[in-house]
């Protein structure tokens, strides 16, 4: 089945989207103390909410969950939290500047070195997504470059494998490849093309 991707004129009224981590917890017997483990395996979760849509829209909408086919279906899917474009409109100083790459080889799965950024800026800001390598990630402090234009980033969750050296790195729209959390949707429409509110759940899937 072929991936598809979510229409960026479909935009939902609401969104949610938020991480599911992987840990596990173990009480002592004795004293009761709790030691908790993490493991990989952290997956983002979205859900899309859906108060006010055209006729075409609608129609869009039920065409391409149908097309999913439940959770056999897949999709790229960008956080409709953060504005498109949101990272260089609030900084114009990257406006025009080279796309930045991932800079050599992990050390640590947590942090991604990249280059090609303007020199000495600030470049990205905790809270924002970031995607490299097929992956989705949440920028966890602000990050400033050097005089060359490198940057250490600091993300969430782990990768789960090292990005390639020289990739790209995205800001505008970074995606998660996801599908429905569910197999079932509804979609009650009423008089003169209105709707009830109406949400779709999305989960990660692993690459």
């Amino acid at each position: 089945m072929a991936i598809l991707t979510f229409p960026d004129d479909l935009l939902p009224s609401g969104a949610m989207f938020g991480l599911q981590s992987n840990t596990e917890s173990f009480t002592s017997p004795l004293n009761r103390a709790t030691q908790t483990v993490e493991r990989p395996g952290a997956l983002w979760r979205a859900r899309l909410t859906f108060s006010t849509l055209s006729e075409p829209q609608q129609r869009r909408l039920k065409a391409l969950l149908a097309a999913l086919n439940g959770m056999a279906g897949r999709l790229y899917l960008w956080p409709h939290g953060t504005p498109a474009a949101a990272i260089v409109a609030a900084r114009p100083e990257l406006a025009g500047a080279a796309a930045p790459q991932v800079n050599g080889a992990l050390s640590d799965f947590r942090l991604l070195p990249s280059r090609s950024w303007p020199a000495a800026t600030l470049v990205l800001r905790a809270g924002e997504f970031i995607a490299a390598g097929g992956e989705l990630k949440l920028v966890t402090a602000d990050v400033t470059s050097d005089a060359a234009g490198l940057a250490q980033i600091p993300v969430a969750p782990p990768f789960r494998r090292a990005p390639a050296d020289r990739s790209s790195i995205a800001l505008d729209k970074p995606k998660a490849l996801m599908r429905p959390a569910s197999d079932t949707w509804e979609f009650v429409s009423t008089a003169a093309w209105r709707h009830e509110t109406f949400a779709v759940d999305f989960i990660e899937v692993p690459a």
